[in-house]
């Protein structure tokens, strides 16, 4: 299932390194939720940031869980998974597996784009800081919450009028990556004494046509896309406003805390794109017809798109909390 030693110790290394980071940033913030739960009407723009923090971390959570739902198959199946991939590929765990990161994955990047967009509304806008109040938030959480899942459970819905896109890797992502059957050889010591046998593996070769690899284009590719360009534009919109504003307000120096914002919006937009990036245009010269190496799914369910979710709490949340002890303001979250 995982290819090979490095993969499995860094599956589980960025497992609980998600699992942990992100389970300390939903206890904090939500210990500092607690007084503006007594006060229903509260409409603080530093609220609304908590809310929409909260809910990252728990979509961020989520990846957490599905690396370790993948690693504890993967050491149960052991080096015998080639007997059972056809199997595991085609189950009900595997599809729920699937579900769960396909869900955490949209989750994520949907909360990510309304937190760019609400900074966005309240830092160029005079009366941004009036669009998202508590109620709306609220509402706009829910929502992500509800279309995440509703897209997550569609490849579920399709697999019963053509084949299953979980299945079409072991890691059960639903990639719009197609690659050809592996040819494998083995030695098998445990039921035989001597020989080396060669095995074609049972994989599942994509249907370019199918509803699943269509609707997988159009998330990965599109969609993604979409959620991205958003993120970007918004953060540079941010920088270019702030620094319009220094201009036209007289201000001069602060060349430091320039800089600083440009690193952060960097880092913010960076992360976006090394999580984002390698899925789109591998999707694009899939769909080209290029054919991408099986391990290609392993690699992306281990190191690319699990980044978002190691670092979020490092860039949203850590940092705040530093600039809130010394008062400073902040443009990402509060």
């Amino acid at each position: 299932m995982i290819p090979n030693n490095f993969l499995r110790v860094s599956l589980w290394v960025v497992c609980l390194f998600s699992l942990i980071t992100n389970v300390i940033v939903i206890a904090g913030r939500v210990k500092s939720k607690i007084p503006a739960l007594r006060n229903k009407f509260t409409t603080t723009v530093s609220e609304s940031q908590n809310t929409f923090l909260i809910n990252l971390a728990i979509a961020d959570c989520l990846t957490g869980v599905y690396l370790s739902a993948i690693g504890i198959a993967d050491a149960a199946f052991g080096k015998d998974y080639f007997l059972s991939a056809f199997g595991w590929r085609s189950g009900n765990a595997c599809k729920g597996i699937g579900f769960i990161g396909f869900f955490a994955n949209l989750a994520s990047i949907l909360v990510l784009t309304f937190v760019s967009v609400e900074r966005f509304c309240t830092i160029v806008f005079p009366f941004g800081k009036d669009i998202f109040r508590s109620k709306l938030t609220a509402i706009i959480c829910v929502a992500i919450w509800v279309t995440s899942g509703a897209m997550a459970l569609t490849p579920i819905i399709l697999s019963t009028f053509n084949t299953e896109l979980f299945g079409f890797s072991d890691v059960c992502l639903g990639l719009p990556i197609n690659s050809a059957p592996e040819v494998s050889i083995f030695k098998d010591s445990e039921q035989r004494s001597e020989g080396t046998y060669i095995v074609y593996t049972t994989r599942k070769v994509v249907d370019i046509d199918s509803l699943q690899w269509v609707y997988s284009q159009i998330v990965y590719i599109y969609f993604v896309t979409t959620c991205v360009l958003v993120i970007t534009l918004c953060y540079i919109a941010i920088f270019i406003s702030t620094i319009r504003s220094k201009f036209q307000s007289g201000r001069t120096g602060g060349n430091k805390d320039e800089i600083k914002m440009a690193l952060r919006i960097f880092i913010i937009v960076g992360t976006d794109l090394l999580c984002w990036l390698p899925v789109i245009i591998t999707g694009i010269l899939s769909t080209a017809g290029y054919e991408i190496s099986t391990d290609v799914y392993a690699w992306f369910a281990i190191f690319v798109l699990p980044i978002n979710s190691a670092v979020n709490p490092f860039i949203y949340t850590l940092p705040a909390m530093k600039r809130k002890k010394k008062n400073e303001p902040s443009f990402i979250a509060e």
